[in-house]
């Protein structure tokens, strides 16, 4: 790139033509990645040429106030990298943070292995798998609205996980296309309402349901519920992605913390499978067992006495 810079320069148009589209395609990358992530938070210059080459943050930072982001000329001018410094060079006012930093890939090696290597090295213990069918997870004011005020889920029996339960209690779910009757509500009630599908029941009903983890819910799909005295119509409808449910001594025995992606190899079943970017989800009292919906379940020939074991070594990124 300096070479290209100084040729550019120089008035040759062929690298002047090679700096713009180099720019152009950055920015393209950047625009993508913001609109199917909702907006950024900071854009990160870092390398040999985002460390380095002023004119070329510069050319990919403009055109990109769109999106609130506002380079400052001169901070830009001075960036100083050492002792691992990390400036931040945007404007004042700008909702994007502009951010440079060196590269260090092996103080990260370094690093990573560091702490594979300290991990202890017992066996992975195998995970049960629990078939999660649909079901409702309801708040204050939506058990008001369907039924009634005043009203208590009554319940039917436990669930494995301590403090769970399900409900005698059941809704119907109404889509653009089709209902799904009986559908199970799952105790204690929570802050907010969440209805977990498969991909399969999505389609019944004529609603396209995003895979997300549990709680996730802004931008979800709304969906009718009906109970015996009213309905409502709310969003929080989710295909729920596969996870595990696990305490603290598991997970240190595993090798795993909370909020951790993992891959997980099917020791049971007519198949044998693994599943990627499974979440780990660490709570104090938890049973230790893998969710997944039924058409996972379905699709991997998964019966009763399946388990999983993480696959040593692939632990993936830590969820943000």
């Amino acid at each position: 790139m300096r070479d290209v810079e100084d040729r550019a320069a120089a008035g040759d148009r062929a690298a002047q033509l090679a700096i713009n589209l180099y720019a152009y395609r950055a920015r393209k990358y950047i625009g993508a990645y913001a609109a199917a992530m909702g907006g950024v938070d900071g854009v990160i210059f870092t390398g040999g040429i985002g460390e380095n080459s002023a004119s070329m943050r510069r050319r990919i930072c403009d055109g990109l106030q769109f999106m609130g982001l506002r380079l400052d000329h001169d901070r830009n001018l001075a960036v100083r990298l050492a002792e691992r410094a990390a400036p931040q060079i945007q404007a004042y006012g700008s909702r994007v943070a502009v951010i440079v930093t060196e590269t260090a890939e092996q103080l990260q090696i370094a690093r990573e292995v560091a702490r594979h290597l300290s991990k202890a090295r017992a066996p992975s213990r195998p995970i049960p798998i629990a078939v999660s069918a649909r079901h409702v997870h309801l708040s204050a004011a939506s058990l008001a609205a369907l039924f009634g005020e005043g009203y208590t889920l009554t319940p039917d029996h436990d669930l494995r996980q301590p403090g769970n339960w399900a409900a005698k209690e059941r809704v119907t779910l109404v889509g653009p296309k089709g209902t799904l009757d009986h559908v199970a509500i799952l105790g204690p009630l929570r802050s907010r309402t969440q209805i977990e599908v498969s991909r399969t029941d999505s389609f019944a009903l004529g609603i396209e349901a995003p895979v997300r983890d549990s709680g996730k819910l802004d931008g979800t799909p709304t969906i009718r519920l009906v109970g015996p005295v009213g309905q409502l119509d709310t969003d929080g409808l989710i295909v729920a992605a596969r996870h595990i449910h696990t305490n603290p001594t598991d997970a240190a025995a595993m090798g795993v913390e909370d909020g951790q992606y993992v891959n997980i190899r099917l020791t049971g079943g007519e198949r044998g499978l693994t599943f990627a970017r499974t979440l780990i989800r660490v709570q104090p009292t938890a049973f230790t067992e893998m969710h997944i919906d039924t058409d996972e379940a379905n699709a991997a020939g998964i019966g009763a006495g399946c388990e999983g074991q993480v696959v040593p070594g692939m632990a993936a990124e830590l969820d943000g």
